[in-house]
């Protein structure tokens, strides 16, 4: 039953302004003025009042939000009212906009609402022509969505670079990920390449997937002593350059990728047809600085010395089949320079780990606080590939793609399977690659605990494939003898808030973390 009353907004403000100004008194410097009408209906529904601009936007747009499911609350700067499918914000200067409660309004609120970084919404949620995403603009930024990426802020210096190469039309695509912070600036992950910002510099620039990035991730990224780059990746004399804080990385067709002194290649720019493409990195030594191309040598610093033996490219090109890092011959893995210790968790798997993840919120409560050995790939399973890994979670391991710190962390959290089931791959594919996966994981840290996740996951039947597989899991770490911890169902255990129907929120991570955290002391003895 619908109960409407009329309201002469205009005389009642009038009214108290009177009232007011004769009482001497002002009004507070931010006080919410009431927006100019002659008269605006009050509707009661469902118990609740929805009126003034909230009753405009509602009328407008009733069968998207539903009925009111609480009364309007208004502070000095804003007035909103929740609805059973969203909220309208309303303030001055935004005017009243629509957020709705699904993936593009969890993220939202998991980056804090209208207190957060985002600010008040500038306009409601609205659908994208590409792949049909859909985006949300807010005072500080936009929320992107895409069913391929979840929903992610763009925000600062790195949404005026996504803007001035036309957003998600342009290489970059969606969003992968929120902002992150790296040394010296922050990184956010888009479909098309990974975006830097620098704090020195104030300037934006991106790796885009191939040889390069590969390289420059497996030597330790922004973490490494490249640093961040400082340009973006130019073909050059057939092959491609990059420059970087601390270097540059070529790639050359037939010699893959290096990372050379900055100086020697600003010399081999003006002589390239003198010294040919790099064949190793630049190394230092007593003697000086010295870089090997493929027909001469420059060193600086000291007198000109005999170049030490050519290796084979880290990243050959065009890519080959690489050995075993097992035979015999070679090394275990080809770690970063990164040393792990016993307070150092190394966390792989796949966008599972996106924002403070259950794994790490789990981890760092059992004081495993070092947690820069982040290496999450969205899309990658044991036996399904991502573009971002260079291969399955299996073969990007097995090929040394994967920038894995040396030393000997405390504790090895692999968190895979959910895209496995996605992708329907078999129980024996999956069983292999486990197998082979994990095995190696022993032979590179064997003095590390390492504990396997299983698939997190609801209980609902969308999510059956995905409580198989992690029942799969947790019959072939039994066999191999791997310490195991079952998610199978955890996130309605846990009443998790979901950004999308596999994706948790910020609140579902962390309510699935309380109830995880006692499962893996659990599985570490504490």
């Amino acid at each position: 039953m619908f109960e409407i009353k009329w309201r002469r907004t205009v005389a009642a403000t009038a009214l108290v302004l009177s009232l007011t100004a004769g009482a001497g008194l002002a009004l507070p410097a931010q006080a919410v003025a009431v927006p100019a009408a002659t008269s605006v209906p009050a509707l009661r529904v469902a118990g609740y009042n929805v009126d003034g601009v909230t009753y405009t936007k509602w009328n407008a747009n009733r069968a998207t939000l539903g009925n009111p499911i609480s009364s309007k609350s208004c502070d000095a700067v804003s007035c909103s009212q929740r609805f059973q499918r969203g909220s309208i914000i309303w303030t001055q200067r935004t005017g009243a906009q629509m957020v709705l409660s699904y993936a593009i309004g969890a993220r939202y609120s998991a980056n804090g609402w209208t207190k957060g970084p985002l600010g008040f919404p500038l306009s409601d949620e609205f659908r994208l022509d590409v792949r049909g995403g859909a985006v949300q603009k807010f005072q500080n930024g936009s929320v992107y969505w895409s069913s391929a990426t979840g929903a992610h802020a763009a925000m600062g210096a790195i949404k005026g670079y996504f803007a001035a190469n036309t957003y998600e039309r342009g290489f970059l695509g969606y969003p992968r990920s929120e902002e992150v912070a790296v040394t010296n600036g922050v990184r956010q992950d888009f479909e098309g390449g990974k975006a830097y910002w620098s704090s020195s510099s104030g300037r934006v620039f991106v790796t885009t997937g191939g040889y390069i990035q590969t390289y420059y991730e497996n030597k330790g990224g922004a973490q490494s002593s490249l640093g961040l780059p400082t340009s973006n990746k130019t073909a050059w004399q057939g092959g491609y350059y990059q420059r970087f804080q601390g270097g540059v990385i070529t790639w050359g067709p037939t010699t893959g990728a290096r990372s050379i002194d900055a100086g020697h290649f600003t010399t081999l720019a003006g002589s390239f047809g003198k010294y040919g493409w790099p064949t190793r990195d630049t190394w230092k030594d007593t003697t000086g600085t010295h870089t090997q191309f493929q027909t001469g040598i420059i060193t600086t610093g000291a007198p000109p010395v005999t170049p030490p033996p050519v290796t084979a490219p880290l990243i050959p090109a065009p890519l080959v089949t690489e050995p075993s890092a097992d035979a015999p011959g070679t090394s275990v893995y080809p770690f970063t320079s990164v040393e792990a210790t016993a307070t150092s968790v190394v966390l792989y798997g796949d966008s599972q780990l996106d924002g403070d993840s259950w794994s790490e919120q789990g981890a760092r409560a059992l004081g495993f606080t070092d947690q820069a050995s982040h290496l999450a790939f969205g899309g990658m399973g044991y036996s399904t590939s991502s573009p971002w890994a260079g291969g399955t979670g299996w073969t990007a391991l097995q090929q040394g793609l994967v920038p894995f710190p040396g030393g000997t962390p405390g504790l090895v959290l692999v968190s895979l399977g959910g895209n496995d089931a996605t992708t329907w791959k078999s129980d024996a594919q999956v069983i292999a690659d486990s197998s082979a996966l994990w095995a190696k994981l022993k032979l590179m840290y064997p003095q590390s605990r390492i504990v396997i996740n299983g698939v997190m996951s609801r209980s609902d039947s969308s999510h059956v494939q995905r409580r198989h597989i992690d029942d799969v899991l947790a019959a072939n770490a039994a066999k191999d003898g791997v310490t195991f911890i079952s998610v199978a169902g955890l996130a309605s255990t846990a009443d998790a808030q979901y950004l999308d129907n596999v994706h948790l929120a910020q609140a579902g991570h962390d309510a699935v973390a309380a109830l995880y955290i006692p499962k893996l002391a659990a599985a570490l003895g504490q």
